[in-house]
């Protein structure tokens, strides 16, 4: 008897030294492979002391906005330039059976206008248009200017209430050409001087 309760004394001492022994332990913290922290606690227990940081969707956006918009960026030497050529109206000129204008293109773009041919209708006084005709500016380097006429047969210049510049969408200048070049893109490079000769504009 004696012996079984040494024995029994033994064993309780021993579970009561483990059991201090895991009390005496401090709790400590410890990073999961996957980021997260987590509190081990002398008692055996643990638990996430915090949940891993997420980023903003705001900042994962607009870094990737960020990313997409280098890649849109041109570079330097492909670069769009910005300007405008003028167009202006010269005179008007009354033939016999025929109304004739002289077109003044001046290049002001910093590179060479190859091709544009814009097309300009005359209207009459009640807005109707009479007839569309084009002409055709090529090879007009930057700093240069071209003369061209344009004539409308059968009406006289009195009956011709506007002149309006439309077309030219397969212009070859800068970075446009015959292919790329879209609706107004063309003539949106030029700029169409107001006149006395007669109202003037796109």
């Amino acid at each position: 008897m004696k012996r079984l309760g040494r024995l029994l004394a033994g064993s309780i001492l021993l579970l009561a030294g483990i059991a201090i022994s895991h009390a005496a332990q401090p709790d400590f913290e410890l990073t999961a492979p996957d980021g997260r922290k987590i509190l081990l606690k002398g008692d055996g227990t643990w638990r996430y002391v915090q949940a891993r940081e997420k980023e903003p969707t705001k900042d994962k956006e607009s870094s990737k906005d960020k990313e997409a918009s280098k890649d849109k960026e041109p570079s330097k030497g492909k670069e769009k330039e910005k300007g405008e050529a003028i167009l202006r109206l010269d005179h008007k000129v009354q033939d016999e059976g025929a109304c004739r204008f002289t077109l003044v293109l001046s290049n002001t773009l910093p590179y060479e206008i190859r091709s544009l041919v814009p097309q300009f209708s005359a209207y009459r006084a009640n807005g109707v248009i009479y007839n569309t005709v084009s002409s055709a500016f090529a090879s007009l380097k930057p700093g240069d200017s071209q003369r061209r006429e344009i004539q409308f047969r059968g009406m006289d210049c009195r009956d011709i209430s506007r002149l309006q510049v439309t077309g030219g969408d397969r212009c070859d200048m800068g970075e446009l050409d015959r292919i790329s070049s879209s609706t107004g893109e063309c003539l949106g490079r030029i700029r169409v001087l107001p006149s006395d000769v007669v109202r003037f504009d796109k």
